[in-house]
């Protein structure tokens, strides 16, 4: 599927009939595309999506969220009114560092979700997941898609907020928390990317006929692992957070095998996030964050994935 494709389908503008040769339809096509990369550029929404937006949080469109119905039941309980679903996505390139160019990927497709959810008048967005999708061309392995996504609420009796609190947790979990004095206030992501070279062919035991544990790689995949959880701390700290609420992690690891010049290598990569909370005034002040891992399986090929070696 090509981009153009794909962003047919994101706005809603495939037709039913033979509508995709009809030039006039081709021509609207490529307007709206041309209003997206000019939205981009400015890190905003072409018109039409910020309409749709606004009508939708009045009530005027059908919304789409992950809700259920207990998370629902929190605009009675709660003053916590569903918005509709959200979502931010970046293509990126990696450069001269893959850790920093996973970071910056995310933290782009989180800021044009918050828009989203900002122009709905959304105070926070809820149950929001994270994924990543590489190129499927064999040539292009330095690029990948982000996207997040999540269900945008609003609080009653709360100012509007710019830059509304992006949190993993659910909506009735949300409400449970502040009901506790804990405030989520936003998203921590930590990841790491590591080479490590085998010049001697050691660390897989490939010569080996004994049931062992592979403890060179075991320990590159730890030191990879706490270099992530590392950088989700450090992140959760700039947010002056005292815990984080995590839900997933996930790790890969390559092989490339080398030649009579080169040696073997491998890559690892560890990602973590979760929700950044804070504690009521005065309390746990002297607390660092600290993680707290709850990890899901999954059949999908995405972060929701736990723990895989690859």
């Amino acid at each position: 599927m090509s981009f153009k494709d794909l962003l047919k389908g994101v706005v809603g503008a495939v037709v039913a009939g033979d509508a995709g040769n009809d030039p006039a339809e081709i021509a609207r096509q490529d307007a709206r595309m041309a209003e997206w990369n000019a939205a981009l550029r400015h890190n905003g929404v072409p018109g039409f999506v910020s309409e749709r937006l606004r009508h939708t949080a009045v009530g005027r469109l059908p919304w789409v969220s992950t809700a259920s119905p207990g998370d629902l039941l929190t605009l009675r309980t709660h003053g916590i009114k569903t918005l509709g679903m959200v979502s931010g996505n970046c293509w990126y390139h990696f450069g001269y560092s893959w850790t920093e160019g996973h970071r910056d990927g995310w933290q782009t497709a989180i800021v044009r979700m918050q828009h989203e959810a900002a122009l709905m008048g959304a105070h926070a967005v809820v149950e929001v997941r994270l994924a990543t999708r590489q190129s499927s061309e064999p040539d292009d392995r330095n690029s990948m898609d982000y996207s997040a996504t999540g269900t945008a609420i609003a609080i009653a009796g709360m100012a509007a907020e710019r830059d509304p609190i992006v949190a993993t947790v659910s909506q009735l979990e949300f409400a449970r928390l502040l009901e506790a004095g804990i405030l989520p206030v936003g998203l921590a992501v930590g990841a790491h990317y590591e080479w490590m070279a085998d010049p001697y062919g050691w660390a897989d035991a490939q010569q080996s006929y004994f049931n062992q544990e592979l403890e060179v790689l075991a320990s590159f995949q730890k030191r990879v692992r706490q270099s992530a959880l590392s950088a989700m701390r450090s992140h959760a700290r700039a947010q002056r957070g005292t815990g984080v609420l995590g839900r997933v992690q996930f790790t890969e690891m390559f092989r490339e095998k080398g030649n009579q010049e080169e040696a073997t290598q491998y890559l690892c990569r560890h990602i973590a996030f979760g929700t950044v909370i804070q504690h009521r005034k005065n309390e746990h002040q002297s607390v660092k964050p600290r993680a707290v891992l709850m990890t899901r399986k999954s059949k999908s090929k995405s972060l929701e994935a736990t723990e895989s070696v690859i």
